[in-house]
């Protein structure tokens, strides 16, 4: 997925789950050091990987994405809950998202 589609998707995306316009886009750029782990609680939040990662695992409760992983037909480019990702490399590797955060709109009632 690159920038310009995942602009485009997660408007649609967002509007599919009732939020319409209400949540707020963060770039994540994260930077890996070889081996290194690390895991992201986005329950409430949706990340879009937004370019393809050689030589990493993503793995959250919406699927997979890991390009070496033969057993799966498909790569997941949305990920939410719990997200693990784990460079594979010995060297560092960047893995680039846009965190979607969905705004918690106060009912005011009438």
């Amino acid at each position: 997925m690159t920038t310009a589609l995942a602009l485009e998707y997660i408007p649609r995306r967002m509007r599919e789950l009732g939020y319409g316009s209400d949540y707020y886009l963060r770039f994540r750029h994260l930077v890996l050091k070889g081996g290194e782990e690390t895991e992201l609680d986005a329950y409430n939040q949706i990340y879009v990987l937004i370019e393809e990662v050689q030589d990493c695992s993503i793995i959250s409760d919406f699927g997979i994405y890991d390009t070496s992983f033969t057993i799966t037909n498909e790569q997941q480019y949305e990920h939410q809950g719990i997200i693990r990702i784990k460079n594979q490399r010995t060297g560092i590797n960047h893995v680039r998202f846009i965190q979607v955060i969905p705004k918690h709109v106060k009912k005011v009632k009438s």
